[in-house]
């Protein structure tokens, strides 16, 4: 059973990319930049109606529209709604968007960034840095910033951190950008916890994208620390 499974728990039927529960229309759920869904552990039983796609994000590159494509390749024919937090975001924005109903993110950036920027920097130095080296650095900033957001012990042991390149692919990513101007989806949702401390933008800079920022309470993962909050704003199954 992969990591995902162990922090999912039962109920989960594995499919092509994750794992798959409920019966309705399908509701996408994407992760953050370790690639790993445990994360919305807590948000799921609120999702009644859905058929939730937990993605695990695939290895595919230093672009952000490469691997929204091995994302799509994986996922059920016509349109999704879809959820993604922080670099999941990302993902889903450059999903192609005649197969996006909705796009909600959770903590992603609204636009490229001088910090955004700053992860090809950041891509460099992990490459040239050992594998031992990436896993004794981020493996604790993984689990600190998790507990932050009240992951508890069961969550903090299924803690999976993708191979060094991996990640520092996923950096370039961010700092490559290349994403259309319009995100996909009709008006996308841009939700952030309000006490946020990867959040270097403001309300003003989500509605000059066109728009319209929604706080709730909660860190970076307000899906993990305030689930009931944040399903509210989610989209109604059809």
């Amino acid at each position: 059973m992969t990591h995902l499974a162990r922090g999912a728990g039962t109920g989960w039927r594995e499919v092509p990319g994750g794992f798959e529960t409920g019966e309705g229309p399908p509701l996408v759920l994407l992760p953050g930049i370790r690639g790993d869904a445990t994360e919305y552990v807590r948000l799921v039983p609120r999702l009644v109606g859905w058929t939730v796609r937990l993605v695990t994000l695939p290895d595919a590159g230093p672009r952000l529209v490469d691997i929204a494509a091995a994302v799509a390749r994986d996922l059920p024919v016509g349109a999704w709604d879809v959820v993604g937090a922080s670099f999941g975001g990302l993902v889903g924005w450059a999903l192609p968007p005649e197969r996006v109903r909705t796009l909600t993110t959770l903590g992603t950036l609204p636009h490229r960034t001088k910090r955004a920027l700053r992860m090809r920097w950041a891509a460099a130095v992990l490459r040239r840095a050992p594998e031992r080296l990436y896993r004794e650095y981020y493996g604790p900033r993984a689990r600190a910033s998790l507990q932050e957001d009240g992951a508890d012990d069961a969550l903090l042991d299924s803690v999976y951190l993708p191979p060094r390149d991996v990640f520092a692919d996923r950096l370039a990513a961010i700092a490559g950008w290349g994403l259309p101007e319009v995100a996909p989806g009709t008006r996308p949702t841009w939700i952030w916890g309000a006490t946020d401390r990867f959040v270097t933008w403001t309300p003003a800079d989500v509605r000059g994208e066109g728009l319209e920022p929604i706080v709730v309470p909660g860190g970076h993962r307000p899906h993990l620390s305030h689930p009931t909050e944040v399903a509210r704003w989610l989209p109604s199954p059809r």
